[in-house]
Formats: C-alpha cells, sequence, structure tokens
C-alpha cells in the first residue's frame, strides 16, 4: 500500500545529518580548545596528536592543488565536507540511515559545490574573463559554444552529488538482494562481509572522490 504524507517532521536521512552534524561541532569545539591550550615547548600527544597530524596532511595535500591565497578560503570548506561525507558514508555501521541514500541531501551537496565553484571563479578569476571562457576561443562561434558550455558547467556539480546517491543506493540494493538470495544464516556472514565493502570501503572512496573532484575544480576556477 502507498501512503502520501504533505508534512513529515524529519525523514531518517536528515536525522542521520543533524546527529552527525551536532556530533562533529562538538568534537572541533572541544578539540579548538584543547589546542589552544597547548605548550608549544611540549609535544601533543593522543587524540589531540591524531587530529593535528590529520590536518597537516590535508593541508599539504590540498596545497599541492590550490594555491595559497585560494587555500586560505576554501580549505575549511574541503575539510568539513571530507570529515562529513567519511562520518555520513559510514554511519550505517551504527544503525543509522546514511544521509546520502536521499536523493534530496546528495543534490544539495551538488548546489552548495555549485555555489563554491561559482564563488571561485568569479573572485579569483573575474566576470569579463569568466564569460570570455563561456564565449569560447573562437568568437564567431560564441552562439554554438555558450550553450554547451554553460550545460557543462551546471552537470559537473551535479553529477557529483548524483554519483554520491548512486552509489550508496547501489550498495544497499545489491546487499539486499544478497540477503534475499541466501540462507539466513549465510545472510548474516555475507551482510559482515557486504558491510565492511559498501559502508567502510566503498563508503570512504566515495567521500574521498567528491573532496578531490571539489578540489579539483576549485583549483581550476581559481587558477588566474
Amino acid at each position: 500500500m502507498i501512503e502520501f504524507t504533505l508534512f513529515e517532521f524529519l525523514s531518517p536521512q536528515v536525522f542521520s545529518t543533524l546527529i552527525i552534524i551536532t556530533f562533529l561541532a562538538i568534537v572541533f569545539i572541544v578539540v579548538g580548545i584543547k589546542i589552544k591550550k597547548l605548550d608549544p615547548n611540549k609535544t601533543p600527544k593522543g587524540f589531540i596528536l591524531v587530529c593535528i597530524l590529520v590536518v597537516e596532511t590535508f593541508n599539504k595535500m590540498v596545497r599541492s592543488y590550490i594555491n595559497e591565497k585560494p587555500f586560505r578560503f576554501f580549505a575549511p570548506y574541503l575539510f568539513t565536507i571530507l570529515i562529513f561525507l567519511v562520518f555520513a558514508n559510514t554511519i550505517s555501521l551504527f544503525g543509522l540511515t546514511a544521509p546520502l541514500s536521499n536523493l534530496g541531501v546528495a543534490l544539495t551537496f551538488s548546489l552548495m559545490t555549485f555555489f563554491i565553484i561559482k564563488l571561485a571563479e568569479f573572485k579569483y578569476l573575474g566576470v569579463v574573463k569568466k564569460v570570455d571562457g563561456l564565449l569560447g576561443p573562437v568568437k564567431p562561434m560564441a552562439i554554438l559554444m555558450l550553450p554547451i558550455n554553460l550545460i557543462g558547467e551546471i552537470s559537473t556539480p551535479f553529477s557529483m552529488g548524483l554519483r554520491l546517491f548512486v552509489n550508496l543506493m547501489g550498495g544497499a540494493v545489491i546487499a539486499t538482494m544478497v540477503y534475499a538470495a541466501l540462507h539466513w544464516t549465510l545472510g548474516i556472514f555475507a551482510g559482515v562481509i557486504l558491510h565492511a565493502v559498501f559502508d567502510i570501503f566503498f563508503g570512504l572512496i566515495q567521500a574521498f572522490v567528491f573532496f578531490m573532484l571539489t578540489t579539483v575544480n576549485i583549483s581550476m576556477a581559481s587558477d588566474a
């Protein structure tokens, strides 16, 4: 039976998103306070040391793609989406619904990425250079190249968000098919393996792929 609802308080995906945001906000605030209190003459230990190493590794990797000035502006956003997607794509291990299994949530990432890329273009390339790029190098062909380039401008971030949704849904469909095809006992054993593959391995890969695609697009958009 199909049920239609006009209003719903919170979908499972949005609830999971709020849980992740709240958790990360608390962790970031606590880590920030502890780092401010660090003694510069002493080597940090434990979880704080791990956090510092993660941030340093992130900075070195992103700096190899983005120049220093754009890096300082966009690095916080890139780090945030990377950490969020790592948790979002693996949160089903804790019994919660993956946020990106909702097409609306996935396309929200596309929308954010679109605005971030456009911001980089207009901030570092300028309106004149951007419009000139849309018209193409051969100006008599501008009437043909303009709509093609505009489609490319929209399709890039849209395909990135759609990739997140399709990969997570594909993993869920395959896991469900295996559960249904195998015996109950074997299904549990296979389920452990499938969760390890789809929820951890593929989930982390998709988070890294989206992060790298966003980084490369921002790099190209801010390369004046």
